[in-house]
């Protein structure tokens, strides 16, 4: 049985930027999801937030807006709201799991670079029960496997898959790295961008650029 393949991109979104809109796009096409969830972190591990909840989540959704199947889920930050603790990945899986139709398959979206990181992530090795991940990779610096460690490793070698047919047709547990048209944006390029007065027009969408400048926001 195929079953519907939903997009699952974490991520601050610090602000949103077309690095973020052409990674999912990408995989929407190939993997023909039916849906993308951008669920933005409440209060991320890695990272320090430094924008109100409140603005991230209106640029996600200025931003999504124009694009058919992509959604904000703000579930992380309502948990943040509530509890003041820390957003990991693993929980959030575990309720899209408990959520989902038994037709439907979650795949995780990522760029190489948040890859070779996985083992930083909280319970990291756990993922696999939940979703396939889905990687762009940059074309400039392909992930070898000598650059990964021996347990990331042994996933990789067990999970990878070059054939969306295996995605289609299992409920979680794959590796697939395809190479796309990759636009190498970063959050923090934007803030810089704009502490230098710089055009944002090849960065983030023109509607985010506005609300940046009316907002003043990363001033």
């Amino acid at each position: 049985m195929s079953l519907k393949l939903i997009g699952v991109f974490g991520g601050t979104f610090n602000p949103i930027h077309y690095g973020h809109i052409k990674l999912a796009q990408a995989w929407k096409s190939f993997a023909s999801l039916s849906k993308v969830l951008f669920i933005p972190s409440g209060l991320a591990p890695h990272k320090n937030i430094v924008l109100e909840n409140k603005h991230r989540l209106e640029m996600l959704n200025l931003a999504l807006k124009p694009y058919a199947g992509f959604l904000t889920d703000d579930r992380e930050i309502k948990k943040y709201e509530n509890d003041l603790q820390a957003s990991y990945t693993i929980e959030t899986l575990k309720r899209l799991t408990q959520e989902k139709e038994e037709d439907q398959a979650l795949c995780f979206l990522m760029g190489s670079d948040a890859f070779l990181k996985l083992e930083s992530w909280h319970l990291w090795n756990e993922l696999f029960n939940y979703c396939h991940i889905l990687i762009v990779e940059r074309r400039e610096s392909p992930i070898h496997s000598d650059q990964l460690t021996p347990d990331l490793k042994k996933e990789w070698n067990k999970r990878l898959t070059q054939k969306i047919e295996d995605i289609e047709t299992s409920a979680y547990g794959l590796i697939m790295v395809k190479q796309f048209e990759y636009t190498d944006v970063s959050s923090s390029q934007i803030r810089n961008a704009i502490h230098s007065h710089k055009n944002l027009s090849q960065l983030v969408p023109e509607v985010i650029a506005d609300y940046i400048n009316i907002n003043q926001l990363y001033r």
